[in-house]
């Protein structure tokens, strides 16, 4: 059998897709696996590092506004379907599957016109722009959250809850699973110490790096001695973010990136992220309390995975525009002094992981390649 996976443009899209391969792996011998990314840097990295087959296609992405850009968008379109032609006629996949954004468009458009049934993932509570165009293409829209269905409308009875594809099998075997005592080892963190893991390298995170610095300055200094900090600040804010920690006298680690997150979500007590999905379904896998604070520019998708969370006990959301130090503070303070709460914002993060979701997906995928 051979599956052709469209995912790229960013790590959201790829790394599900990947959870994905591994469970189709060992579901299907000789199963065929190929991937098409988009031609970013961080689409050949990881697939070359995962030793991936793959092709790519242009970072294209349509304006929100008419305008000459508009003109460009529609001629690498035509380059990209073009190419998808080719890449399918010569792979002729049983299947084709997307994860959204650009890159599955010009994929699904040549996989229709020759009948091979497509799946679609929606990562999101609120589906994107391509998705909602792709979702008529569809055989089957396999879902992240339930609420997503009263998005559907007339594709509602393609709907397979499947939840959100993580990286299982890389987080077994890990000091993250193995304890929260093995983890903080590995960073040359004290166990005695409240850990807090903030996850500030994704887009637009200037604003919540810079607020929790900030808090962690006003913080007293008998919580002082007893908080240390795992802060990933992405590559711009990390000499920046280096040289402001030197002078606030907590214990902490700074990264601008960490290849293996699971060490980090097993060392913490409490997690600070944006709410992109693939996140969130890790950080719940672990069972890990979290702060929200939704990316508010990206058609409210990251505002509407935070409220799914928080207003079932899972999460703690904050609004960027209610942001400031002073919330931060007040929250991180709360938090440490009533662990009873902490304790059942964690438990209710487990309740909504879905620790399935890569078998769960291959399973839809590979029943309708068998058709």
């Amino acid at each position: 059998m051979r599956i052709l996976i469209a995912a790229g443009g960013s790590g959201g899209h790829i790394f599900p897709a990947i959870a994905l391969a591994s469970a189709m792996k060992k579901k299907e011998a000789g199963v065929s696996l190929r991937f098409i990314g988009s031609n970013k840097a961080l689409d050949r990295r990881i697939f070359e590092k995962e030793g991936l087959d793959f092709s790519l296609l242009s970072a294209n992405k349509l304006p929100y506004k008419a305008s000459w850009q508009l003109l460009l968008f529609f001629l690498k379109l035509l380059f990209d379907i073009t190419k998808s032609l080719f890449i399918i006629v010569s792979y002729r996949p049983d299947t084709v599957i997307g994860f959204g954004g650009y890159v599955p468009c010009p994929v699904m458009v040549i996989a229709y016109m020759f009948r091979i049934p497509i799946v679609v993932h929606e990562q999101n509570v609120v589906p994107g722009r391509a998705n909602k165009l792709l979702f008529r293409l569809a055989d089957k829209i396999a879902i992240s959250f339930e609420d997503t269905k009263r998005f559907l409308g007339a594709d509602i009875y393609k709907a397979v809850f499947t939840g959100n594809p993580i990286r299982r099998e890389a987080f077994y075997g890990s000091s993250a699973v193995t304890g929260r005592v093995d983890a903080l080892k590995r960073f040359g963190l004290d166990a005695a110490k409240f850990t807090v893991f903030v996850i500030g390298g994704s887009q637009g995170a200037h604003f919540l790096n810079e607020a929790f610095i900030k808090a962690l300055s006003k913080l007293d200094g008998s919580l002082r001695s007893s908080l240390q900090v795992i802060h990933i600040t992405g590559i711009k804010d990390y000499d920046w973010a280096v040289g402001l920690y030197k002078d606030l006298g907590f214990e902490h680690r700074v990264y601008s990136f960490i290849d293996r997150i699971e060490e980090a979500y097993g060392a913490s007590d409490l997690i600070i992220t944006r709410s992109g999905a693939s996140a969130i379904f890790e950080i719940a896998f672990f069972g890990k309390p979290m702060i929200l604070v939704p990316y508010p520019f990206a058609m409210s998708h990251q505002v509407e995975n935070a409220r799914a969370f928080s207003q079932k006990g899972a999460a703690i959301e904050i609004d960027e525009k209610d942001l400031s130090d002073e919330v931060f503070r007040k929250n991180i303070l709360g938090l440490f002094n009533d662990r009873s709460r902490l304790d059942r914002l964690a438990e209710s993060a487990k309740r909504l992981s879905v620790p399935e979701a890569s078998d769960n997906l291959a399973d839809t995928v590979l029943a309708l390649g068998k058709r």
